[in-house]
C-alpha cells in the first residue's frame, strides 16, 4: 500500500514536471516580427513585450508593406519569420494562405469586422485613416488643399511628397481611394505635381522638417510629428477618406510558432494596444475598449467613405502595373 501511494505521488510530481517544463519552453527561445509599424513603434511595443516575456529574444525586420509581402512570399514553405505585424487588411487577404489560423485569448473583444471570421487568421490593430500632412510654417493653412481633387492642380508642382504605393502599404490605399473617385487621368495630374518616396516613413518626417509643405499619411503620423514640435496639422479631405484598418498574424510554418502564439495573446490585449494609442504613436485602435489617443479629431466629425479592402486586395496588381505605366511617362 505503501509502495503504490509513493508510486502515485511520483508519477502527480513527474506529470506537474512535465507540465512547467512545458509552459517554460513557452516563454523561451527566439521570434521574429515582420513589421509594417515605424520603428518606434516597434521598438515599444517589443519593449513592453520583453518586459512581460524576457526570455523571448526578438528579432524585428522593418520594412514597407509591399516589401514583406514580397519577403513572405519568396520564403514560401521556409518562412524566416514568425509575425507579421501592422500591415493593412488587404494586403493579408493577398498572403492569406501563408498565415497561420489561431484564435487569441481575447479575440471577443474585437467586432467582426476588424476581425478574420473565417479562419482567425489576423485580428485589427488600428484604424489607418489617411489625411493631409501640413507644414503651416511653409504653407498657410488657409492656403493649403482641403480636397483630394485639389492636390492634382498645377500650383502644387514640387510641394508635394507621396510614397510608392508598389512599397507602401498606406500609399496604395492612397492611390486605390483616388482611383476610385477621380480616375486614372487624376492620378496622371497627382503622378506630375509629386515627388515619390520609396518609404511612407519618409512623407511626415520630410514635411515635418520643413522639406514638403504637403504629404498624405496616416493621421497618427502627422501627431507624431505635433509631438516632436513640428509645425504641421492634418486635413482630412473634404470627399472623405477611407474607413480601413491593419491587422497582425501569425505566418505558416515559421520557426517559433509557440512563441508567435504567446505575442499574438499579449498583442492583441487592452493593455498592448493602449501603447500605441498614447503619444508619441496616437492611432485608433481596432479594440473599441482602448480609448482614442488625446487630441486626434472625433470620428464624428470626420468624413468617412466605404473601404472595400477585398476589392482593394484582387486590383493590386492592376492597379500598380497602372500606377507604373504612368509614373514612366515624362509629360
Amino acid at each position: 500500500m505503501n509502495n503504490l501511494r509513493l508510486i502515485k505521488r511520483w508519477t502527480v510530481v513527474f506529470v506537474l514536471f512535465l507540465l512547467l517544463g512545458a509552459g517554460l519552453a513557452q516563454a523561451e527561445g527566439g521570434l521574429v516580427i515582420y513589421s509594417a509599424a515605424s520603428p518606434e513603434m516597434s521598438n515599444d511595443l517589443i519593449k513592453a513585450f520583453n518586459t512581460k516575456h524576457p526570455d523571448i529574444k526578438v528579432d524585428t525586420i522593418r520594412a514597407g508593406s509591399g516589401e514583406l509581402l514580397t519577403r513572405i512570399r519568396a520564403e514560401g514553405s521556409r518562412p524566416q519569420g514568425d509575425i507579421i505585424m501592422a500591415i493593412a487588411k488587404e494586403n493579408l487577404e493577398i498572403i492569406r494562405d501563408f498565415l497561420q489560423s489561431y484564435k487569441v485569448r481575447e479575440a471577443a473583444a474585437f467586432p467582426d469586422d476588424v476581425k478574420d471570421t473565417k479562419e482567425n487568421k489576423y485580428y485589427g490593430f488600428s484604424f489607418n485613416i489617411q489625411a493631409f500632412i501640413i507644414n503651416t510654417k511653409v504653407l498657410p493653412l488657409s492656403d493649403a488643399p482641403k480636397s483630394w481633387k485639389e492636390l492634382g492642380e498645377k500650383k502644387w508642382r514640387g510641394k508635394i511628397i507621396l510614397a510608392n504605393p508598389a512599397l507602401s502599404g498606406s500609399a496604395y490605399a492612397q492611390l486605390f481611394q483616388m482611383v476610385g473617385l477621380y480616375g486614372w487621368d487624376f492620378i496622371n495630374s497627382i503622378r506630375r505635381v509629386s515627388t515619390f518616396v520609396p518609404k511612407s516613413s519618409l512623407v511626415y518626417t520630410f514635411v515635418g522638417r520643413g522639406e514638403f509643405p504637403i504629404g498624405v499619411t496616416g493621421e497618427g503620423n502627422v501627431f507624431t510629428e505635433i509631438n516632436r514640435g513640428h509645425p504641421v496639422t492634418a486635413v482630412y479631405p473634404s470627399e472623405g477618406t477611407g474607413l480601413r484598418f491593419d491587422a497582425s498574424g501569425i505566418i505558416k510554418g515559421g520557426p517559433n510558432l509557440n512563441n508567435a502564439k504567446i505575442f499574438m495573446d499579449w498583442l492583441t490585449t487592452k493593455a498592448a494596444m493602449s501603447i500605441v494609442s498614447k503619444a508619441p504613436h496616437f492611432r485608433r485602435m481596432a479594440r473599441p475598449d482602448v480609448p482614442p489617443p488625446p487630441g486626434l479629431k472625433p470620428s464624428s466629425e470626420i468624413k468617412f467613405f466605404s473601404y472595400d479592402a477585398i476589392e482593394a486586395s484582387k486590383n493590386r496588381n492592376a492597379y500598380l502595373q497602372k500606377f507604373g505605366e504612368i509614373f514612366a511617362q515624362r509629360k
